[in-house]
């Protein structure tokens, strides 16, 4: 299994391992996170010669037992002998001076060994015996002249001892979104999505804890068709991080610190100050604002099932007393212990309000408790829609979809179209696909207010139908609307016609911005709702109109905390998406950066959407690999295959990194898989893959076949005219002229850009016309491509792994990716570019491990802390770097070196 996570922890080491000197490093972790993974992980990833060290804590006991350990692994046929020596020097020695004599043999023995540079990888050293710790940490601190890298892992580094002069790394619990990538790796296939989340979170981003809760929580637990009993019981791993964590504390902050683990939050009112000071101090809570919670969740589990039963029932029934008026949430909670008969919609109204107030965490244990408790009625069933209501509003999808399987049918017809709407919206936002079966029948609605509320929800799923590039049956939903709309609100004709115009845009045939909403005046768009905006902003983009869409998007961005969470985030990836369509790649990453910092982090790598735009920063960035890594893993989630439209913009997007990268034959294949699934679409500025494919079957020599699809793009663009596809056609007809029309063809792709048109799409004409160009020419056509590109933002890795490509019979060269670009002499390159060769090898090893992280795309924040050097120092680097090589700028050094 693949390490989730800890890629910063791995560089960091592995980086140690290769730098040109000696060096030592303490690695720190709690109980269960992980660090003899990270290790298994570095020995995999560094070239050096590894050697592995385990700790029998059965035998800390016996004195120097761990460096006969060490001795024992290192590959020397003197080891043996040195091992009896320090053995015997031990016994012999007097006890004052022992110490020190040993520290001096042992250092002495390891330089007398002959080994190659060796990483030493030393597992759980804090459970060696004394002797050994305080030898190591001696050697650690002089290893020059010993060939040893040394990199040991410890649960604690206390201030006096022998490892607290030593660098250290700590390991820190997983992000939210890493903690449940790693829970999908680890559960059954048919576990919950929310189910798994509460359990990421509740676990605190501890592997070892989550791993074991999943061990010993039933099928039915996992699955979602039971609750959750939270806090979540302790495992060994909870039982040793609280008792590392709670080592110091006793007497009166332990019985405090109990009873705050009773509750999941607690306002600091109904608390003595003096006391949640002295356990925030010492790391144990937190207090935000007015509230204040145990600040582990297996700390808090673990002091939760310590205290007896008939203890905590009590305790909880003094609770609710004290905090009936100061924090009326935390008494529904306890109550919910003490009643015989628990208030469960009071209970799930709490729950909503903590969502409102972004406590989702004390949200999921309210309702998992009023599951556990709650009898099904249908006033609990609505309390508990009001719930994933507020969950999916804060767009935790995980969440809502997790509490909305728990619903039943409602009889009401108001309630019943309610569930559909969240039931539908979860659906299509993690990326599933929405089939709406309830709608296949005709809804009897008589009042106006159910005639409104099933007016909108088809209005609704015929936007989630046109997204899929269901047109017909779109047009069908809203088709059925249009009989109701005199009896419908104004937000829900506004929606209606909102998607109508959505549905237009992927026909290609959205009327002109003046003929859409007065000439988009701005007085009328402010009166728009969220939903309505993003759908017209998202129409304008899809039609090429991206100005107009900026512009939109920003007056929903621009409304603040009025706009719903799911509305925003919504409006900064799609905005992120209308970037990456304009070919501005430099806006795109930042508005794609902005988005990733404000979104939510419960669902990741499952829903197509974020996984296109993590892939494409990755191949914006220049790391092609990374970049296939999110397309395959989503690509294997059985939720995107029957979603057409986002199966076939991942097989597009892999079909173009594979085809930049210079693997044709795969190339092929992806896009092709994308073609089938698109087909049906005929306006080619949605998919945008007809030109790759053209690009792809002119490389490989498939002239024939690239001719036929130049055909369908030509039919199609005609059909539905627009920028990117009259480009893109007149590069595709570059590349399958023949000898007669071939300078023509070529001239006319280039001479047909404008300033304002994509400069992506300009490199990639410059690039495919070297490919067929003649020798002379391919420099040039080249040299442009590269500025092309870096002036769309694209950034180009130091080396691009390529195998030789198969090129066309008509006598031509090799593309500017299908080989690696550290050659002076590849198509692409100015003849006047020095070689990158002798651009490195003028540069010391440090500058050239600095070199190697800006082609990577590394900020300098990010080379700092993999080579273990000051933000100041990587600054100075750069410019004597700089100043050798002769580049202006960062862009400029990685053009030099490509």
């Amino acid at each position: 299994m693949a390490l989730t996570g800890r890629r910063l922890e791995v560089d960091r080491i592995a980086t140690l391992a290769v730098l040109p000197r000696e060096s030592a490093m303490v690695v720190v972790g709690d109980p269960g996170s992980g660090r003899s993974s990270v290790l298994d992980a570095v020995s995999n990833r560094v070239s050096l010669p590894v050697v592995r060290v385990g700790v029998n804590g059965s035998e800390s006991r016996w004195p120097l037992a761990g460096v006969t350990s060490l001795f024992t692994a290192l590959d020397d046929p003197r080891a043996t002998a040195h091992i009896a020596h320090l053995l015997q020097t031990g016994e012999t020695a007097v006890p004052v001076t022992a110490g020190l004599a040993a520290a001096h043999d042992f250092l002495d023995a390891v330089h007398a060994l002959t080994l190659p540079p060796t990483l030493v990888l030393i597992d759980d050293l804090d459970r060696m015996d004394v002797e050994s710790q305080e030898l190591i940490a001696f050697l650690a601190g002089r290893l020059a002249g010993t060939a040893l890298r040394v990199v040991a892992t410890v649960r604690s580094v206390p201030s006096d001892g022998p490892l607290a002069a030593l660098p250290t790394l700590r390991i820190e619990p997983l992000p939210s979104d890493e903690a449940l990538i790693l829970a999908r790796t680890m559960a059954p296939e048919e576990a919950n999505d929310g189910v798994l989340a509460v359990l990421a979170a509740e676990t605190g981003g501890n592997p070892g804890a989550l791993r074991e809760q999943l061990a010993v929580l039933s099928r039915e637990q996992l699955t979602g068709a039971e609750p959750i009993v939270l806090p979540l019981r302790p495992t060994p791993t909870t039982e040793a991080l609280a008792a590392l964590a709670l080592g110091s504390a006793a007497g009166r902050d332990l019985d405090v610190l109990a009873k705050l683990a009773l509750v999941p939050v607690a306002k600091t009112t109904a608390w003595d100050r003096d006391e949640l000071d002295d356990l925030v101090g010492a790391g144990l809570a937190t207090v935000r604002g007015q509230s204040v919670t145990v600040r582990d969740p297996l700390v808090r589990s673990a002091l939760y099932w310590r205290m007896p039963a008939r203890d905590r029932r009590a305790a909880h029934a003094a609770l609710a007393t004290a905090s009936t008026e100061s924090d009326p949430r935390a008494a529904a909670w306890h109550r919910s212990f003490v009643d015989d008969v628990p208030d469960v919609v009071a209970l799930l109204g709490a729950a909503r309000s903590y969502v409102v107030d972004g406590n989702v965490h004390a949200a999921i244990a309210l309702t998992e408790r009023a599951l556990h408790v709650g009898g099904g009625t249908e006033d609990e069933l609505v309390a508990l829609l009001g719930v994933a209501e507020a969950l999916l509003g804060n767009r935790l999808l995980g969440f809502a979809a997790r509490y909305l399987a728990a619903l039943r049918p409602f009889r009401t017809t108001a309630h019943e179209v309610r569930r559909l709407r969240l039931q539908y919206s979860a659906q299509y936002l993690s990326g599933d696909a929405v089939h709406a079966d309830e709608l296949l029948v005709s809804v009897d609605a008589t009042e106006p207010a159910d005639v409104d509320a099933v007016a909108g929800l088809m209005a609704m799923v015929a936007c989630f139908r046109a997204e899929a590039w269901e047109l017909d049956q779109a047009r069908d939903l809203l088709h059925r609307v249009e009989p109701l709309e005199a009896s419908v609100s104004p937000h829900t004709l506004e929606i209606t016609a909102t998607a109508r115009e959505l549905i237009a845009a992927i026909d290609g045939t959205l009327p002109s911005d003046t003929d859409l909403h007065d000439g988009l005046a701005t007085s009328v768009l402010l009166a728009m709702s969220d939903p309505a905006l993003l759908l017209l902003a998202h129409a304008l983009s899809i039609a090429e109109r991206y100005r107009s869409a900026r512009r939109v998007f920003a007056l929903v961005l621009a409304r603040g905390p009025q706009t719903a969470p799911v509305w925003t985030e919504a409006a900064r990836y799609l905005t992120a998406e209308n970037e990456v369509r304009s070919g501005n790649f430099r806006q795109a990453l930042r508005a794609i950066d902005v988005w990733e910092a404000g979104s939510s982090v419960v669902e990741r790598l499952r829903e197509p959407s974020r996984a296109i735009a993590i892939a494409w920063r990755h191949f914006a960035e220049g790391r092609s690999a990374e970049a296939l890594a999110v397309v395959d893993r989503c690509l294997e989630q059985r939720s995107t295959s029957r979603l057409w439209g986002a199966t076939a913009k991942l097989h597009a997007l892999r079909g173009r990194v594979l085809l930049l990268d210079g693997r044709l034959e795969e190339a092929a294949a992806a896009l092709e898989a994308a073609d089938a699934i698109g087909r049906s679409l005929r306006n080619p500025a949605v998919l945008r893959h007809l030109g790759d494919l053209v690009e792809t079957y002119a490389r490989l020599g498939r002239i024939d076949d690239a001719r036929t699809i130049t055909a369908r793009l030509a039919a199609d663009h005609h059909a539905r005219p627009g920028r990117w596809g009259a480009l893109v056609l007149a590069r595709s007809l570059a590349l399958v002229a023949d000898d007669t029309t071939r300078d023509t063809a070529r001239r006319r792709a280039l001479e047909l850009f404008q300033p304002h048109d994509s400069q992506f799409e300009r490199a990639r004409t410059f690039a495919a016309l070297a490919t067929v160009g003649n020798p002379a020419e391919r420099p040039r056509l080249g040299a442009a491509a590269a500025a092309a590109y870096e002036a769309a933002g694209m950034r180009r890795p130091l080396v691009t792994p390529a195998p030789a490509a198969a090129m066309p019979p008509f006598g031509t060269g090799p593309s500017l990716r299908s080989a690696p670009v550290l050659s002076a002499s590849m198509p692409g390159t100015p003849r006047s570019a020095p070689d990158a060769s002798a651009v490195l090898t003028s540069l010391t090893a440090e500058e050239r491990a600095v070199v190697q992280k800006v082609t990577e795309g590394y900020r300098n924040r990010e080379i700092a802390s993999s080579l273990f050097m000051s933000q100041r120092t990587v600054e100075l680097r750069l410019t004597q770097i700089y100043r050798k090589v002769g580049a202006r700028s960062r862009s400029h050094l990685v053009a030099l070196l490509t």
